[in-house]
């Protein structure tokens, strides 16, 4: 089944990262990232996640699925799992390489739009894999106001930021956002078995 809104073709997919390092010569300030996240990131990942028994998890820019594949290994049968993706090669592999997940070619600006067409109330937890420090701020805040707009109340939101960004993270307006509208926001060890290194973000307790 190819992307909704989209005209996958059927050849055989490209090795990830050398789809990764095309799409990033072609668009960095999407991609963000020269080679795929490590199964290790990935793990630690679909770890943090608190699992719905019934309820909705959105991946937000899966890519080429490397963290999929550990959130799908992960999800309870009860709950529902919807990969966003905005790049269309990305999206055709994904679909290709997991025929079973719900992928929505879409921007993630999106996301109300999209989870009102498939059926989606309430969203449950958002793992975002996405650039968030090469982003200008305009649309950080577009795209965070979008999450915030779908997440349930007591939902999470889940994202990491290469380690080299942390220096800065905390004076970003991006973080300033964050700490207006969660209760909780947890930082985890640093990956260091991925290229580069990484830090998960953990935000919950929505605030009004």
């Amino acid at each position: 089944m190819p992307p909704r809104g989209s005209s996958a073709e059927q050849s055989a997919p490209p090795a990830a990262d050398s789809t990764i390092f095309r799409q990033f010569v072609m668009r960095p300030r999407e991609i963000g990232a020269l080679s795929r996240s490590s199964p290790a990131l990935a793990r630690r990942m679909a770890e943090a996640v608190r699992w719905p028994t019934s309820g909705t998890v959105i991946e937000a820019g899966p890519g080429d699925g490397a963290i999929t594949e550990e959130l799908l290994a992960e999800k309870p049968d009860g709950a529902s799992f919807l990969a966003v993706e905005v790049n269309p090669e990305f999206a055709a592999a994904l679909q290709r390489k997991l025929p079973e997940v719900r992928v929505v070619l879409d921007d993630l600006l999106h996301l109300p739009r999209i989870c009102a067409r498939e059926g989606v109330s309430e969203v449950d937890v958002v793992v975002a894999t996405l650039p968030w420090s090469l982003l200008p701020q305009k649309r950080q805040k577009a795209l965070l106001r979008a999450i915030l707009d779908t997440l349930s109340p007591t939902g999470q939101f889940l994202f990491y930021i290469y380690v080299q960004a942390l220096p800065l993270w905390h004076l970003s307006s991006f973080a300033r956002l964050l700490r207006e509208r969660f209760g909780t926001i947890e930082r985890g060890r640093v990956v260091w078995r991925n290229l580069p290194p990484a830090i998960i973000f953990d935000c919950r307790d929505l605030r009004d």
